[in-house]
């Protein structure tokens, strides 16, 4: 299991600035308006457990569906304050807050690594080279290989060695 970091600390307390603020809108609603809401809120909540539970764990997924929840959050938001009679004096507020976890949600998305087991790291040349950060293979001849740290470099003998360890081929690869 990951610790609490910053991201997932600053996350929490948007979750919670959120919940507080849905629920003090859908319970100002009337008659139908929040009945649906209520059923969205439920939902919501439901969604917010499983990526809490999926980011405390380091699973990418878990901030792909918080990105999700945060985008539907801000258009049911924005709906209920078109939709709503009584004005929201705090919408800026909230929907700020969606926004801004929208976007650390956004951009705690990490790349999925290759495992450790699939790459065979070798320090001597080989036909192409690739690094064990990036994505793609390379010619050696290639400007983007030349970048590839010492320390990064994988070398394979073929094509589908790069491919079979997930790499996918440059545009210098012919």
């Amino acid at each position: 299991m990951g610790g609490l970091s910053f991201t997932k600390f600053i996350m929490y307390i948007i979750l919670l600035i959120t919940f507080l603020g849905l629920i003090n809108i859908v319970f100002s609603l009337h008659r139908f308006a929040f009945y649906v809401e209520f059923l969205i809120l439920l939902g919501l909540i439901l969604i917010a457990i499983i990526s809490v539970v999926g980011i405390n764990n380091d699973f990418r997924w878990a901030w792909i569906l918080l990105k999700v929840f945060f985008i539907f959050v801000a258009i049911d938001m924005i709906l209920i304050y078109l939709l709503s009679t009584a004005k929201i004096p705090y919408f800026t507020l909230l929907l700020a807050v969606a926004i801004v976890g929208f976007f650390i949600s956004f951009f705690s998305i990490k790349k999925p690594k290759v495992p450790v087991e699939e790459v065979k790291k070798t320090f001597k040349p080989g036909k192409y080279i690739a690094s064990k950060t990036g994505a793609k293979f390379h010619a050696p001849k290639c400007d983007w290989a030349k970048k590839v740290k010492k320390r990064n470099a994988v070398w394979f003998d073929s094509k589908e060695e790069a491919k079979k360890a997930g790499y996918k081929a440059d545009s210098c690869v012919k």
